[in-house]
C-alpha cells in the first residue's frame, strides 16, 4: 500500500478525508478506543456530503473540536495491495476550542510537536504530512510582504510578496539567528521538506518582514521557527555582509533555553536539538547542516563570550 499526492481538484470520486489539525500551536492526533496507535482525524465521506462537510463532521466527532477554521489543502490517492486505488482530500484545521470528546470511536486526543511514533497508517500519514509541510510553506510565501532595499541598504519605500522575484538592483534583508546557552551550546532546527535544502539542520532565520528592523526580524524568526522568546539585551550583531541580492545580518543571542520549550513551525521546521560547535562541524562535513561560510567566524566570537 502506498500514497501519492496531487494538487487540489486533480482527483475525483473522493471517498475519504484526512484532517491535519493544530491546537495551541501543536498537532492534534487521536486514538481509537480499541487501538494503541494514533491517527489524524478523518474518515469516509457519507452519501450526500461534500469533502468539506465530511471533514468538519469528522473533526468534531473524533476530537471534540467546536470552534475551528478548516481549509482544503490537496488531493491524495492510496493504492492498496489488491491494486485498487481510492481517493481523498487532505484538510488543514486550526482549532480554537475543544469541547467534550463525543462518545463515538475515539478514546483520547493528544497534542504533539510532530508525528507520533506509533501511527495507525505508517505508509500513508508521513507522506501526507510531508506534503502538508510543503503546502504550508507555500502559503506563508504567498502571504508574506517584504521591504525592498537599494544597493546601499536604503529602504526604497517599495514592497514585494516573498513569492515574487527581486528586480535588478533590488535587495532584501535576511537575518540569521544563532541562539547559544551559557554552556556554549546552540539551538539548531531541521528544515521542513518543502524548503530548499530539505531535512538539513540550521540556525533559525529568514527574510525580514515589511516594517521590521534587523533585531525585530531576528526575534520574530526565533519565535516563529522555534517558539523561543529572545530578549533584546541578550543579542548582538556579529556579522553583516551582502550576497547576491540580499543583505545578511548574523545575530548571536546568549540566552539559556530548554529544548522542551521549543515549538516547531509548520512548513518551516520539523525537529530541534542542542548541538556544540564540534557537533555542528561534524554535521557540516557529513552534509547534514546547511553550509554557512560564517560558521568559523561565529564560533571564534562565541568562544570569547562563554
Amino acid at each position: 500500500m502506498y500514497a501519492q499526492t496531487a494538487k487540489l481538484g486533480v482527483f475525483n470520486n473522493y471517498i475519504y478525508t484526512v484532517i491535519f489539525a493544530k491546537h495551541k500551536n501543536k498537532w492534534l492526533f487521536c486514538r481509537a478506543k480499541e487501538r494503541s496507535v494514533y491517527e489524524t482525524a478523518g474518515g469516509r465521506i457519507e452519501p450526500g456530503e461534500t469533502p468539506l462537510q465530511a471533514a468538519k463532521r469528522e473533526l468534531f466527532e473524533e476530537t471534540g473540536a467546536v470552534d475551528f477554521d478548516i481549509v482544503p489543502a490537496f488531493d491524495y490517492s492510496v493504492t492498496h495491495i489488491s491494486g485498487e486505488t481510492t481517493y481523498g482530500q487532505v484538510f488543514y484545521a486550526d482549532i480554537h476550542m475543544l469541547g467534550n470528546m463525543p462518545d463515538y470511536e475515539m478514546a483520547e486526543v493528544v497534542l504533539l510537536d510532530a508525528l507520533p511514533e506509533s501511527l495507525r497508517f505508517p505508509q500513508i500519514t508521513p507522506v501526507l504530512y510531508a506534503q502538508l509541510q510543503d503546502w504550508l510553506y507555500a502559503k506563508l510565501a504567498d502571504a508574506e510582504v517584504l521591504d525592498i532595499y537599494d544597493s546601499n541598504r536604503r529602504l526604497t519605500g517599495r514592497t514585494r510578496l516573498r513569492k515574487d522575484p527581486l528586480q535588478s538592483g533590488d535587495y532584501g534583508l535576511i537575518v540569521l539567528v544563532c541562539i547559544m546557552n551559557t554552556r556554549g551550546e546552540f539551538l539548531i532546527t531541521k528544515r521542513a521538506p518543502g524548503k530548499s535544502w530539505p531535512g538539513t539542520w540550521e540556525f533559525q532565520g529568514g527574510c525580514a518582514s515589511a516594517g521590521d528592523d534587523s533585531m525585530t526580524a531576528a526575534i520574530r524568526e526565533a519565535k516563529e521557527e522555534a517558539g523561543i522568546d529572545l530578549k533584546p539585551e541578550n543579542g548582538q550583531l556579529l556579522l553583516e555582509f551582502k550576497l547576491d541580492q540580499a543583505f545578511f545580518d548574523v545575530w548571536l543571542f546568549v540566552q539559556d533555553f530548554r529544548i522542551q520549550d521549543v515549538v516547531l513551525q509548520p512548513g518551516e521546521t520539523v525537529d530541534a536539538k542542542v548541538a556544540t560547535m564540534d557537533d555542528i562541524r561534524r554535521m557540516v562535513q557529513a552534509g547534514e547542516f546547511v553550509r554557512d561560510n560564517f560558521l568559523e567566524v561565529l564560533f571564534e566570537k562565541a568562544s570569547q563570550i562563554v
